[in-house]
């Protein structure tokens, strides 16, 4: 799609940094969530949020917040 052809314009999308944190899979990457998982007694999940505050805070964004639901059917009531 041409807006303009006098124009020229750069588009940037930037993923979330928790989708960039899921998306590692990098050797080092992944032994960066791995340290995290054996010192903190975080699961996978756990470890890429913490990589995600991190990312955020090296972006200087406000780190997202995510609550879970205690129980699967709580959100349906």
């Amino acid at each position: 799609m041409v807006l303009a052809k006098s124009m020229e314009l750069l588009f940037r999308v930037v993923p979330p940094s928790l989708y960039l944190a899921l998306a590692m899979t990098e050797a080092h990457e992944k032994k960066q969530r791995y340290d995290l998982m054996q010192s903190q007694g975080l699961d996978e999940l756990g470890a890429a949020l913490a990589v995600a505050q991190a990312l955020d805070c090296k972006r200087g964004i406000e780190p997202a917040t995510i609550t879970f639901p205690s129980s699967p059917l709580e959100n349906l009531a």
